[in-house]
């Protein structure tokens, strides 16, 4: 009985899709796992043609920072909780986070096996840590995209966090310092707003609860 309240309060928070066919749910994981590879090839691939560039459109790569930006923990969150909260319960939600991971680490080894100079990632440690972790964080994440009160307090903390994490920002100011990154930054919060969403009073809400609680934590992260 206690299982079943407990099921219900969250039900109440999110309702899971209980309607999905086993194929359907087999070919989307399948495919996340695909993403998940063609995500890791390219994050290789820019840094790979960002130090090694012999023509001008790879220096294109490096002025926009391309390779820089896969080496820093937004896009990486927000990819991540975009997985997460697309899923049709928190049970897939955590199968389709395992396959995304499982995908990008592989894609990490293709371009050095494609080209012999490029390097492997020296933090692939980092990485597995990263796979295990955010399985059950994927659990989690999958309840803040609803409309319920719940969710809406959360997405104000996940959009307040990454926002503090992509800009520094004070109590009462949003310091820019580069423009190209600061961009790249602005497109991540913006994706994590839309994957996130579910209603015009939860998106503006959820903002700007995200953009009070960047402030308060600018200065401490």
């Amino acid at each position: 009985m206690k299982k079943l309240i407990k099921s219900d309060a969250l039900d109440r928070i999110r309702e899971p899709e209980t309607d999905v066919s086993l194929a359907s749910s087999i070919v989307s994981t399948i495919l996340v796992a695909i993403f998940g590879l063609i995500v890791g090839i390219v994050a290789q691939t820019f840094e790979y043609f960002a130090s090694n560039s012999s023509v001008w459109w790879m220096d294109i790569i490096k002025d926009l920072q391309l390779n820089v930006v896969f080496h820093k923990f937004p896009i990486w969150f927000m990819l991540g909780l975009t997985v997460a909260v697309s899923s049709s319960r928190p049970l897939k939600a955590a199968i389709n986070e395992f396959a995304f991971f499982a995908g990008v680490i592989v894609g990490f080894n293709v371009v050095p096996i494609a080209f012999s100079q490029a390097s492997r990632p020296d933090n692939m440690g980092t990485w597995i840590i990263a796979l295990i972790v955010s399985v059950p964080l994927a659990m989690v994440f999958w309840y803040a995209k609803s409309r319920s009160w719940p969710s809406i307090a959360f997405d104000a903390i996940i959009i307040g966090v990454l926002s503090a994490l992509c800009f520094d920002c004070g109590f009462l100011y949003f310091h820019f310092n580069d423009l190209i990154m600061d961009l790249i930054n602005a497109v991540i919060v913006i994706l994590t707003v839309v994957a996130l969403s579910s209603g015009v009073i939860q998106i503006v809400v959820s903002l700007i609860g995200g953009i009070l609680i960047a402030l308060i934590l600018g200065p401490v992260i």
